[in-house]
Parts: structure tokens; C-alpha cells; sequence
């Protein structure tokens, strides 16, 4: 399936330039707010690992784990405020780790979709106005939602005087 392809294609564009923006940043570095509820690349880094274990399970994979909970949505859900305080964080090697598998999931179930599938309406009556099919909504949160994310580490980087990637 060609468009599916292509959609891996930035699927996995996009979060190697996410990789990339934190690869040399240490523990210290992941909490950094230039300015008081400040994105920074801890809250970045575990708001996309939860959305992809919450949009895995919408694609029909394996439910999100325990461990993201009503704690963890406090802490990375898209209301939440991140804070300057490493010890509220995981370390980054957490994060990367994690996010490696759940993508790799992630990956595998689509690639078991048929065309058909791209087209069912989104299980959640609530997001259905913006995204009708699930074919939308992995638009959306695959490519549009990390680029964003990505963006924002990109311009925390130049705030904090390191160099673009």
C-alpha cells in the first residue's frame, strides 16, 4: 500500500528529528524552562510517549500500561503545566527507551491495517469531529502532533544557546 509507506516514511522522519533535538541533552538539561510553564523536553518527550501508547490502543494494539495513569496525565496530558523540578520527571533513557517500543508497536499494527480500516470512524464519539476516520487521526498524531512537539524543542534549543540539529 503506497500511502501507507509514505506515511511511515514521515512517521519515522519525524521522530528522528525528535531524537535528534535531545540526543545530547543530559537529565539536568530536560527540565530547563526559560520562561514559568515552558515546554520543555521532559514534558515533550513523555506527553508523546502516552499519546502514542493512548493511539496505539485507538488502532487496535495493546492498551496503554499501568503506568500511564491519572499521575502520568497530570504530568504530560495536553492541560497539564511542566514544571522546573527534575525529581517530577523520569530520566531521559526512560523516555527513549519507552518510546522506542511503543513505536515499534505502533509500526507493526499498522502495517497489519487494511485500506478499509483507514476509514472507520474514530472509536471516540468526543474526537470525531476532528478526527472522523481513523485514518485522520494517525495523520494527525503520526506526523502534524510531533512535528509540533518537535518544533517547540527546536526553538527550547536555540533559547538555551545550543546549537540547531
Amino acid at each position: 500500500m503506497p500511502m501507507l509507506e509514505s506515511y511511515l516514511s514521515v512517521l519515522s522522519h519525524t521522530r528522528n528529528q525528535t531524537l535528534k533535538l535531545v540526543a545530547d541533552l543530559n537529565d539536568d538539561q530536560m527540565v530547563i524552562q526559560p520562561a514559568p510553564k515552558t515546554n520543555h523536553p521532559a514534558w515533550v518527550l513523555g506527553h508523546l510517549l502516552m499519546v502514542d501508547h493512548n493511539f496505539l490502543a485507538v488502532i487496535g494494539g495493546a492498551p496503554a500500561p499501568a503506568w500511564i495513569d491519572d499521575a502520568w496525565k497530570a504530568t504530560y496530558g495536553a492541560k497539564s503545566e511542566p514544571v522546573a523540578d527534575k525529581t517530577k520527571y523520569k530520566p531521559k533513557a526512560f523516555y527513549l527507551e519507552k518510546m522506542a517500543v511503543v513505536r515499534e508497536q505502533f509500526i507493526a499494527q499498522l502495517k497489519t491495517m487494511k485500506p478499509e480500516d483507514f476509514q472507520k470512524p474514530h472509536p471516540d464519539p468526543a474526537r470525531r469531529e476532528r478526527f472522523p476516520t481513523i485514518g485522520h487521526a494517525i495523520m494527525f498524531y503520526g506526523t502534524w502532533h510531533e512535528a509540533y512537539h518537535s518544533g517547540q524543542l527546536s526553538t527550547w534549543r536555540r533559547v538555551q544557546g545550543l546549537p540547531p540539529v
